[in-house]
């Protein structure tokens, strides 16, 4: 069994970056996802030919670490600006929002492609054994790293270390244990023909049950079929939680009908058991130095893509200054 410098549980964008971050300054790194695909929610699902964001919809950036990585994917091909301003904006100037050129999902490929990421491996128990952490999935695998990072939401990630046995988090606990998520809830419909939103073809409402509506053809991912994503809010959510498709999916579409100028020819639903943290650590990361162990994401940046992305940056800064690396990544 090889043993890596760093183990990182969660490929979403914390733990993807965080990966970049350090094999970028020499260490070696393996990542492991329960899903199929990565990314976690900055998601795209292909419908009858058409694609359609269903998760984050789009990213700003305000610190210079982050820009950084986006200067390069667009220079890739990877981003581009969907657009500018919202009227809850502060600055009149607005910011650039950015989105995927394919979809969301194009970034957390883009950097899963240059990784050791290994998909539909939940991680089901974990054992600190000589210097090492050893993690076994429910696929009969065996992993092992020096240093470990877990960048799940939190709550998964509290479940998952509370199989250790270990006393990791001392008198931190508590407080960890109260930082609670929303649930969410999207709808993602097949349109007979434009959606007949403004452009850009995203609208903000601030009334439920939607808080979202996106028309990805005009956001570009969707060239050939209209597709629409619905934003439910986090009491539609939850009241509708484990209704069918058929119900709230219906109540969906009747709360957009005002907004749209084209019928549904066919629709699904996804639940998202962890959308936004409620609150999240003062602390752009958890750590147990005498452990080697980091704990980063959303609940520790804040809710936003970039939050969760800083998150997985200084989570990789703190293993590199324990690791004693001169290279740093940042």
């Amino acid at each position: 069994m090889e043993t890596v410098d760093t183990l990182i549980i969660g490929a979403g964008i914390s733990g993807l970056l965080c990966a970049t971050e350090l094999q970028r300054a020499g260490l070696s790194v393996c990542v492991l996802d329960k899903g199929r695909g990565v990314g976690g929610r900055m998601a795209t699902r292909q419908m009858a030919n058409g694609r359609l964001d269903h998760g984050a919809q789009y990213f700003t950036v305000r610190d210079p670490r982050f820009q950084a990585f986006v200067d390069e994917w667009q220079a890739a091909g990877i981003v581009r600006e969907w657009f500018r301003k919202i009227p809850e904006d502060t600055n009149p100037e607005g910011y650039p929002r950015y989105c995927g050129v394919n979809g969301m999902t194009d970034v957390a490929k883009h950097l899963a492609s240059q990784l050791e990421v290994h998909r539909s491996q939940q991680v089901i128990d974990l054992v600190r054994c000589d210097g090492a952490w050893i993690a076994q999935t429910s696929a009969g695998r065996i992993f092992a790293g020096s240093q470990l990072a877990v960048t799940t939401p939190l709550p998964q990630a509290l479940s998952l270390l509370a199989t250790t046995g270990l006393q990791w988090a001392g008198a931190a606990l508590p407080s960890l244990e109260k930082i609670r998520y929303r649930k969410g809830l999207a709808a993602l419909l097949v349109l007979e023909g434009p959606s007949g939103l403004p452009a850009p073809g995203g609208l903000k409402l601030k009334e439920g049950p939607l808080t979202w509506i996106a028309d990805n053809q005009q956001k570009g991912i969707s060239p050939d079929v209209s597709t629409v994503t619905l934003h439910a809010d986090s009491d539609f959510a939850e009241r509708y939680w484990d209704a069918s498709d058929e119900v709230r999916g219906v109540l969906m579409i009747e709360a957009a009908r005002p907004y749209l100028r084209s019928s549904v020819r066919e629709f699904t639903c996804h639940r998202w058991g962890y959308t936004l943290p409620v609150t999240h650590w003062p602390e752009p990361y958890f750590e147990n130095s005498g452990l080697k162990l980091v704990l980063a994401g959303d609940a520790f940046g804040g809710p936003r893509v970039e939050g969760a992305a800083l998150s997985g940056i200084a989570a990789a800064q703190n293993i590199l200054n324990r690791s004693g690396s001169l290279k740093m990544a940042l």
